[in-house]
């Protein structure tokens, strides 16, 4: 330290009214710092009013007038305080009374005369260090604030009761609220639609959350846990969507308009067909009966895939807008079972429902919910086979939610497993059918997983195949790091 410039040595104050004590401290440290001596606590006191703090105050405790003790909390408190100044209190008794008296008035350190130069110097070391590592620390830690002060997105951070802690800049507009205005209040009364209960979901299994409207923007909001947040709080992200979105639906209504100029003619053609095939027309020749049942059966097909298409154009709007309400899938299957009874009863098919006894409840959209259960039934009964069994189970794994549908049917090849969920993949084929349109469990992958679950299948060829989904449980999955808002 003995090569650095003198006016950027760090700078000791010592603070001694006997001469010899005072100089021999100096000397001591003059080598590598910037050293000044006063001769009692008034005069340093009356220096510190009109210059900066030094990096180290070495403070007597024994002098006339105030005594080191008084300057500690002189130091430490009242209008003068200064909380960061590093302190050794140097006594001439080793007593513990004592030491703990003067570390409790504010001391850093304490130092007991006489003293070896050497412990001197390792002491004020230690503390100029450590002053210098606050100071790193303290500048690291406002340069993020800046940073998320002048975020693009709005933040607000929440502590473990879900009240607001911090709100940056751009959160400050969008409520058009001062920062001490929207300080310690419940993130419910800002944002009703974001309960506590969603924050738990969406923090602990990364689910999307809703959109959120404030004014006449769209927010997107996302939960983040910083490294600062050591309390166990959380933090919001809201990014503006209002344009994203406001494209995303003129892209929508573009599909739409397409799949209905596409449906209006087929369903002209089927209506067309279905009368000839009941011989309003007359007589047909068999050929000609044939050929026009395979006309509907394609015709047919192709009012699914736009159909699907169209289901799942809507799915990037939809993930975003999707209710978050308690949804018993128990109960749900029991409803989506029996709508299919129709439909087995005339292929001799059995559905088996085996649901454990336990809460099966989860936070989602109930009609989304019932489009996944309708998808993977619907494709059990189609590949099951007459008088088949198809078998619909429900339970709880760990924290979520279990769901399979499971069929008899011809199973599907391993090298066919992995795809099956991917864009435009499809199922096996049946016969001479198409095994399908190729978007139907694409869909029931992209509403699972916008609930934050997970999806699967496990098939072996001739024993049939297993379909199952995971969806985080409303009761079970709550963070470990937050406790429910009172």
């Amino acid at each position: 330290m003995s090569e650095v410039d003198p006016e950027k040595r760090p700078r000791i104050w010592i603070v001694d009214d006997s001469p010899l004590d005072a100089d021999r401290a100096r000397r001591a440290l003059a080598e590598s710092y910037s050293v000044e001596v006063f001769p009692d606590g008034s005069a340093m006191l009356e220096q510190l009013a009109s210059r900066p703090s030094p990096d180290v105050v070495v403070l007597d405790w024994v002098m006339p007038g105030i005594t080191g003790i008084e300057v500690c909390r002189f130091l430490r408190g009242g209008d003068m305080s200064r909380p960061q100044l590093a302190i050794l209190l140097l006594t001439m008794q080793a007593q513990t009374q004592q030491i703990v008296e003067g570390l409790a008035a504010g001391a850093n350190d304490y130092l007991v005369k006489p003293y070896a130069d050497l412990e001197l110097r390792a002491r004020v070391d230690a503390l100029v260090r450590s002053k210098q590592l606050l100071a790193r620390a303290q500048q690291a830690e406002a340069s993020v604030l800046q940073l998320l002060q002048n975020a693009p997105d709005a933040l607000i951070g929440l502590d473990r009761a879900y009240r607001v802690t911090f709100t940056n800049f751009r959160a400050q507009r969008i409520f058009n609220r001062e920062p001490t205005a929207l300080l310690d209040r419940s993130i419910v009364e800002l944002l009703p639609q974001l309960t506590p209960d969603h924050l738990r979901l969406a923090g602990s299994t990364d689910r999307a959350l809703t959109d959120v409207q404030i004014g006449e923007e769209i927010f997107s909001p996302t939960v983040q846990f910083l490294p600062s947040q050591t309390d166990g709080g959380l933090t919001i992200a809201l990014r503006n969507v209002t344009a994203r979105r406001r494209d995303e639906a003129r892209r929508l209504d573009f599909y739409s308009i397409i799949a209905h100029d596409l449906r209006s003619p087929l369903n002209a053609m089927l209506l067309r067909t279905e009368m000839l095939l009941r011989g309003h027309r007359g007589v047909l020749a068999a050929e000609v009966i044939s050929d026009l049942r395979k006309m509907d059966s394609h015709m047919r097909r192709l009012v699914a895939l736009i159909n699907d298409f169209l289901d799942f154009a809507r799915m990037e709007e939809a993930a975003h807008k999707m209710e978050r309400v308690r949804v018993d899938l128990g109960e749900l299957i029991g409803q989506i079972v029996d709508d299919f009874k129709p439909l087995v009863e005339n292929t001799g098919q059995e559905i088996r429902v085996v649901v454990e006894p336990c809460v099966l409840v989860t936070l989602g959209d109930r009609s989304r919910l019932q489009q996944v259960l309708a998808n993977l039934i619907a494709n059990a009964i189609k590949f099951a086979p007459p008088h088949g069994t198809i078998r619909v189970a429900a339970g709880v794994v760990q924290t979520w939610c279990e769901v399979s549908v499971e069929d008899d049917g011809p199973g599907i090849a391993a090298e066919v497993v992995p795809q099956l969920f991917q864009r435009y993949a499809r199922g096996p084929a049946t016969g001479s059918e198409s095994g399908g349109t190729g978007l139907g469990l694409l869909i029931v992958r992209e509403i699972v997983e916008a609930h934050g679950g997970t999806v699967g299948v496990e098939s072996t060829p001739g024993q049939g195949s297993r379909f199952w989904f995971r969806l985080p449980s409303a009761d079970n999955a709550a963070m470990p790091a937050l406790a429910a808002a009172p």
